[in-house]
């Protein structure tokens, strides 16, 4: 039976967001921590960040650039990344079945690696978030989890967990500008 609170949301989605229901697939659930990894050294953090197959972005420390993982020959560079001049400093990768995220983070002196599910029987709601990627060819794809807070005498909801579930190609009539295509077309005008 579906939830009241559920189609309530829905419907206000629907009303506020009309062009986006579609892309923000809400639905019952929450984001739950599987497991948590913490490695001491950038070998050992990237050898378990890509134990997991899939797509994802890694950011390391010495070009402070993103790196999709899903690019084989980078994922074999970064097997044999040299821990002195670049270690990883933060990433995301999601199996490639969509159902596990996994998220690496430089912690002082380790790297603490977390992997995330959804859990579809939890109490909330989930939707999907898109961020511009800095390559401004594809969308970051979360999932964020929602749930109620009691503030003062009313109640809202508010995001308490997400996870990446990959890349979506933006479409070329929807891609901003880069800095050199504007300036190329101001040169021109």
């Amino acid at each position: 039976m579906p939830n009241p609170d559920h189609e309530i949301l829905r419907a206000a989605l629907a009303q506020a967001l009309p062009e986006r229901l579609d892309n923000l697939n809400p639905r019952r659930g929450a984001v739950k921590v599987v497991t948590e990894y913490t490695r001491t050294t950038p070998q050992a953090a990237l050898s378990q960040f890509l134990t997991l197959t899939g797509d994802g972005w890694l950011q390391d420390a010495r070009t402070n650039r993103i790196m999709n993982t899903a690019d084989h020959e980078l994922a074999n560079q970064l097997a044999n990344l040299d821990a002195d001049c670049a270690w990883p400093v933060i990433g995301e990768r999601v199996s490639a079945d969509g159902v596990r995220s996994l998220h690496l983070r430089r912690l002082g002196d380790a790297w603490l690696l977390t992997a995330f599910e959804d859990d579809a029987s939890a109490d909330g709601i989930l939707l999907t978030h898109q961020l511009l990627s800095t390559d401004l060819k594809n969308y970051l794809v979360y999932r964020v989890a929602y749930r109620a807070e009691r503030i003062g005498r009313h109640e809202e909801l508010r995001p308490f967990a997400s996870r990446f579930v990959g890349f979506e190609p933006i479409p070329d009539v929807a891609r901003p500008a880069t800095a050199a295509e504007v300036t190329t077309a101001l040169s021109h005008a």
